[in-house]
C-alpha cells in the first residue's frame, strides 16, 4: 500500500448518513454486502484522528490526504447515455495514453457508473488540496461527458463495490470495459441482482507526463476576509435564514453556503450556521442531503439579486433593490 500511514477512512453502513466512523482501511473488507455502504475515498494520516477527536465530525478536515484512486462518476436517469458517456471517456482516456484496462469500471447500482482510475497515472501525492488536485484531473479527462463534479471534496463518501443499492435493490458491480460498451443494459441490470467478483485488471502503466503537470501545478486560492456583518444587509437572505419549505431547501441551502462563504466564514463555522438554519425548515434535511448541498455551496457559483430563488424574497426596504431593479 502506497504511503502506509495513511490509513483511516470513514466508513457508513445502512445509509450515507451513519457517517462518523473512523476505520482502518485494511478492515473495510467486512462491509462487502451490506446495504447502502460507503466509504471515502480518500485515506488520511493520524491528523485526521486528532480532528474528529476535537470536532466528533470529518467535516471541515483540513489536512493531508491520499487517494489511490480517482473516481469518476457518470449519472443519468438514461442508463444508455451513461452508456455512451463511458463509451466517450475511454476514448478521453486512450488520448492521454492511460490504458483503460488499468481502471476500474463499476455499475453503480442505479443510475450510472463508476470508473476508478489508479492516481499514479498522474504522479498523486498526499496533499490538503489533493481534492482540487483531483478534479482538476477529472475536468480534463471528462470534457465533453456529464459528470458529477461535486464528488471532489476531501471528505466525499462512495459507495462500496459489491454493496446493494436500497432503493434499486442492486449491487454496485466491477464489470470490464468492453462489457459496458457492448452489452444491453438489461443484461447489466440482470447481473447487478448478484454481487460480483474483483476483476483482474493491468497492474502495470505509465505515467502521464502531462497529467503529472496539472496534478502538481499550483493551486490558486483566494484570501477571504470575514465580513459577517454584511449578512444582516442582504433582507432576502436575512428571509430565507428563518427557514423555507420541502420545494426549496436544497437550492436555499446552496446559496446560504454559497453566501455565507462569499462573505468569509470559514468551513466549520458554515457548517454550523447551515445546521442550525436547516433546523428550521419544515421539515429540515436529511443530515447526508444537507451535506452534499454545503459541498455544493463551495463551488464559484454567485447567487445575485437575479437569482430565480433569490428575487422570491427581495424586498423594496433592501439596500440593493434600487440598484438592481432600478425602482424604489
Amino acid at each position: 500500500m502506497q504511503y502506509p500511514d495513511f490509513k483511516y477512512v470513514e466508513v457508513a453502513v445502512n445509509g450515507a448518513h451513519n457517517r462518523n466512523n473512523l476505520a482502518d482501511i485494511r478492515a473495510v473488507k467486512h462491509y462487502i454486502g451490506h446495504t447502502e455502504a460507503y466509504m471515502t475515498f480518500f485515506r488520511y494520516n493520524e491528523e485526521i484522528v486528532d480532528h474528529f477527536q476535537e470536532k466528533q465530525t470529518v467535516k471541515g478536515y483540513q489536512g493531508n490526504a491520499y487517494a489511490d484512486w480517482l473516481p469518476i462518476d457518470i449519472d443519468s436517469d438514461d442508463l444508455y447515455e451513461a452508456q455512451d458517456y463511458v463509451q466517450l471517456f475511454i476514448q478521453n482516456l486512450e488520448e492521454y495514453d492511460i490504458d483503460p484496462n488499468c481502471c476500474r469500471f463499476y455499475f453503480s447500482g442505479s443510475k450510472g457508473f463508476h470508473i476508478m482510475i489508479p492516481s499514479g497515472v498522474f504522479g498523486a501525492t498526499p496533499d490538503p488540496l489533493i481534492h482540487k488536485r483531483f478534479r482538476k484531473i477529472a475536468e480534463v479527462l471528462t470534457k465533453g461527458i456529464k459528470t458529477d463534479m461535486s464528488i471532489y471534496n476531501k471528505t466525499r463518501i462512495f459507495r462500496l463495490p459489491n454493496t446493494i443499492n436500497g432503493k434499486s435493490g442492486l449491487y454496485k458491480i466491477e464489470l470490464y470495459p468492453f462489457q459496458i460498451s457492448n452489452s444491453d443494459i438489461q443484461t447489466i441490470l440482470e447481473q447487478a441482482k448478484q454481487p460480483g467478483e474483483r476483476l483482474e485488471i493491468e497492474e502495470e502503466y505509465d505515467v502521464s507526463a502531462e497529467l503529472e503537470e496539472i496534478f502538481h501545478a499550483p493551486i490558486a486560492t483566494k484570501p477571504t476576509t470575514a465580513k459577517t456583518g454584511d449578512v444582516d444587509k442582504y433582507i432576502c437572505m436575512a428571509t430565507v435564514m428563518k427557514g423555507v419549505g420541502e420545494g426549496e431547501r436544497d437550492n436555499a441551502a446552496v446559496r446560504v453556503a454559497s453566501h455565507l462563504k462569499k462573505h468569509g466564514l470559514n468551513g466549520d463555522m458554515i457548517w454550523v450556521a447551515l445546521d442550525e438554519w436547516n433546523k428550521k425548515n419544515d421539515p429540515p434535511l436529511e443530515t447526508h442531503e444537507l451535506e452534499r448541498v454545503y459541498q455544493q455551496g463551495f463551488s464559484e457559483y454567485d447567487f445575485g439579486c437575479h437569482d430565480s430563488l433569490m428575487k422570491k424574497y427581495c424586498d423594496p426596504n433592501c439596500i440593493f433593490y434600487k440598484q438592481h431593479w432600478g425602482r424604489f
